[in-house]
């Protein structure tokens, strides 16, 4: 298991930078939301059950991480939908290139639509007048993250894996 430490140690520090530093780029309706990104990578890349225990997890810690707001739970449960769609869609980073960068970089667009529809739900308001730049936002820093994010990622597990091995454990 200790191949997986630096799972949580980058989901910690990424969710900790993304309200604290990226918010800067653009106020919290531009901000990218990195994490989304790293649990669709890990998803695809992971087992099933590992790819799900990871998203709970960096929702739980993105819940956590101030400035959170809304009902406890929505950012796990919009990752854990990611992870599932990701899981489901996209063979490991090694085995494609394209397939994977797209559903990592629609990763942040699909997690902030879950969480809007949970919001409307939980709430009864969401930001509508925002929604159009929120998505346009997210789709375009999904873009570049997951084009940083996943080949970087895929870097770090063949240096921690042989390198003939396939990252994926379990379809």
């Amino acid at each position: 298991m200790r191949k997986f430490a630096y799972i949580p140690t980058l989901i910690l520090i990424i969710a900790i930078l993304q309200p604290t530093l990226l918010s800067s780029v653009g106020g919290p309706v531009l901000a990218p939301d990195f994490v989304a990104v790293v649990v669709a990578a890990q998803a695809f890349a992971r087992s099933f059950q590992l790819g799900m225990a990871i998203a709970v997890f960096a929702g739980i810690v993105v819940d956590l991480i101030a400035p959170a707001s809304g009902v406890f739970g929505i950012s796990a449960i919009a990752f854990l939908v990611v992870a599932i769609l990701a899981k489901r869609t996209s063979p490991a980073p090694h085995d494609s290139a394209l397939r994977p960068l797209l559903t990592a970089a629609l990763a942040p667009t699909l997690a902030l639509g879950i969480r809007l529809m949970l919001t409307l739900v939980t709430a009864g308001s969401v930001p509508w007048s925002e929604i159009l730049t929120l998505i346009l936002s997210q789709l375009i820093w999904g873009l570049v993250i997951a084009s940083l994010l996943v080949p970087a990622i895929d870097l770090i597990d063949r240096k921690m894996y042989n390198a003939n091995r396939p990252i994926r454990v379990n379809r």
